[in-house]
């Protein structure tokens, strides 16, 4: 009997059996039965496998062909370079056809040359569950029960059309209903891959790269994909849109341009070579397609104007931040520059000043110094006419009139030229003004011997540990200072400091004869700023220490020698100024002239010498120094020097 090939009952799925149905009896029901078909043998195919499948068969022919292939390999390049182990060209001419699109989604001949979508009804950007749902509702309007079998025409193999198109519907929705294979699918469709070059300006940046992202994030493997926007668009979202698509990351599977087809491979080994040949190009695709999409964003971005506007004012901020600046800048070194221009035309007319009060000092004192030079010579010839006196009280009346101002000196003038002409007489009267005058010199050295007493008195009152403090000398004041600086204001514990590190140094002071000797040297200055100040004045300090100690010694011996012989002059240069200075003066010092002196006049005397150098006139010099010596006349001054000199010679024999 005739039979009949069976369709796919729709009842039982895609993967429902096949069932074969006999046709009704006809009137040939009588004829000989016809056979349509024999019995069919099923056959298995058996793929080798195994290591010792491997070991034994497959090993020896593969070590016999790379044996034959060593020269080749050397030529070959970069093609074996991978450590392919089959450079056999068989394997070779397995390559697919040139312009054929067979990935690794293998579809029934059914849905050859058809459009999943189209069979579905949906569009390709549509979800998984738009897709369910239009599948549902395609199976019930084409399920092969709701359809007329009576009135549909049969096909070779006995399914009807809308059995095809209904098998068409089951078999795409497996296809899209899985995501992987959907991808593959998807990739197998045509795409267009054009990225503009620049903006067209019928269509404006928006609807030139619109589009063209829009189209292209249906590879995007995060959702969703930030849409370009606006001219509206915050530049934040801007800015987060260009990130998206520079980090894109797309699923487009470029399986369809494999070259070799993977089941055509005879045994393992050619099939892991297809493989990687094909990975190999599929890289390379993917390497483009990233530069594709890399293009795109850069070109978009650089065509933005809502970047273009960002970037111009930034530029803008940028250019005026830099004007600002350099305003900013050049307003600092134009006052900076008037500042200086100020302090300079300050100090060049302090200077002017300074210099215009010198000259007119100096010139007064030039004066003075001619009027007084008048005077003692007017009162010399007064005296010499008529007068008969001794060399010795000739000196003594020069010592006088140097002694004397010019008030005084002029009254002395005017009464020695008023002396009678009896020359007794006259020797008896400028005898007695010499006498009155060393009288009253006693007096004022008696009344400063009470001073010094009574200072040493108030002194001695003091505290114990203050009245017998040794003096400092040069080397531990160079201590202080260093420890002023090492251990600077604010520090606590800075005096106890300050004392043990002069301590290490084999000076053991306490933190009340350091603080009374900084006080004492700061001279109304802050003791923060001591440390720099003892530390400058230290050459001077080591100068007045030397002289202090000559005055010392020169003090103990006028004690123990109360009959000491004269002190002469001994050093050329300063023996002459002092001659010259005053030429009357007596030559001899007695030691309780050097014991009169205080330890303030010696301190003022030793700031005297350095303050007012020698280069100045000698009778000009000392007459500066004596005003800076409290109760000390000129002559005394000099007499001072002259006696200390002689004593720190002798310390040095």
């Amino acid at each position: 009997r005739r039979c009949a090939v069976g369709h796919r009952d729709a009842r039982f799925g895609s993967g429902g059996m096949v069932l074969l149905a006999l046709p009704a009896p006809g009137s040939d029901a009588d004829r000989e039965p016809l056979v349509v078909c024999g019995i069919c043998f099923l056959q298995k195919r058996c793929e080798p496998a195994g290591r010792a499948f491997h070991a034994a068969h497959e090993k020896p022919l593969l070590d016999k062909k790379r044996r034959g292939r060593e020269p080749a390999k050397e030529a070959a390049g970069d093609d074996d370079d991978d450590g392919d182990v089959a450079g056999d060209s068989s394997w070779r001419k397995k390559k697919k056809e040139s312009g054929t699109k067979t990935g690794s989604l293998k579809l029934s001949p059914l849905l050859e040359g058809e459009n999943l979508y189209d069979l579905l009804e949906v569009k390709e950007t549509a979800s998984v569950e738009q897709i369910k749902k239009q599948y549902r509702k395609m199976a019930l309007q084409h399920h092969p029960d709701k359809q007329d079998n009576e009135a549909s025409a049969e096909k070779s193999g006995g399914l009807t059309d809308k059995d095809q198109h209904f098998i068409k519907i089951q078999e795409a929705y497996e296809v899209l209903s899985d995501t992987a294979k959907r991808r593959q699918y998807d990739s197998t469709l045509d795409f267009d891959d054009d990225v503009p070059d620049a903006v067209d300006e019928s269509l404006g940046f928006f609807g030139t790269f619109g589009p063209v992202f829009q189209r292209n994030a249906r590879w995007s493997c995060r959702y969703p994909v930030p849409e370009l926007g606006d001219e509206k668009t915050d530049i934040n979202k801007v800015h987060k849109f260009y990130d998206f698509w520079l980090s894109f990351e797309s699923w487009r599977d470029f399986s369809t341009h494999d070259e070799y087809n993977l089941d055509e491979a005879e045994f393992r080994e050619e099939r892991r070579w297809m493989d990687r040949q094909n990975q190999k190009i599929r890289k390379q695709y993917q390497s483009d397609e990233r530069k594709r999409i890399m293009n795109l964003t850069e070109t978009a971005e650089r065509f933005d104007p809502r970047i273009r506007a960002e970037r111009e004012e930034r530029e803008a901020k940028k250019k005026e931040e830099k004007e600002r600046r350099a305003r900013l800048k050049q307003e600092e070194e134009e006052a900076k520059r008037r500042e200086e221009d100020e302090k300079k035309a300050k100090a060049q007319q302090e200077q002017a000043e300074r210099e215009e009060k010198e000259r007119q000092e100096k010139e007064l004192r030039k004066q003075k110094q001619q009027v007084a030079k008048g005077l003692r010579q007017r009162a010399k010839k007064a005296v010499q006419a008529k007068c008969g006196l001794s060399a010795h009280d000739m000196d003594e009346l020069q010592d006088m009139c140097l002694a004397l101002e010019n008030d005084a000196l002029e009254a002395l003038c005017e009464r020695l030229e008023a002396l009678p002409k009896d020359k007794s007489k006259a020797d008896g009267a400028v005898l007695k003004e010499i006498a009155d005058w060393k009288k009253s010199r006693s007096e004022e050295q008696v009344r400063q011997k009470e001073d010094a007493k009574r200072r040493e008195e108030q002194r001695a009152s003091e505290p114990k540990e203050a009245a017998s403090a040794r003096p400092w000398a040069a080397e531990e004041m160079g201590l202080l200072a260093k420890g002023l600086q090492k251990f600077p204001g604010g520090m606590g514990g800075r005096w106890a400091l300050i004392a043990q590190f002069l301590g290490t140094g084999g000076y053991h002071r306490t933190e009340k004869e350091v603080i009374e000797r900084t006080k004492e040297m700061s001279d109304g200055q802050s003791l923060r700023s001591m440390g720099s100040q003892i530390s400058a004045d230290l050459t001077a300090f080591k100068s007045g220490a030397t002289a202090k100690a000559g005055a010392k010694a020169a003090a103990k011996a006028a004690a123990t020698a109360a009959t000491a012989p004269k002190a002469k002059a001994t050093a050329a240069g300063d023996s002459a100024e002092a001659k010259g200075s005053a030429p009357a003066v007596a030559s001899d010092a007695s030691p309780s002239a050097a014991a009169e002196w205080s330890p303030e006049q010696q301190k003022a005397l030793e700031a005297a010498l350095q303050k007012h150098p020698a280069t100045l006139d000698k009778n000009e010099r000392w007459r500066l120094i004596a005003e800076d010596v409290p109760g000390k006349t000129k002559a005394q001054c000099v007499e001072r020097f002259k006696y200390l000199r002689e004593q720190l010679i002798k310390q040095k024999k």
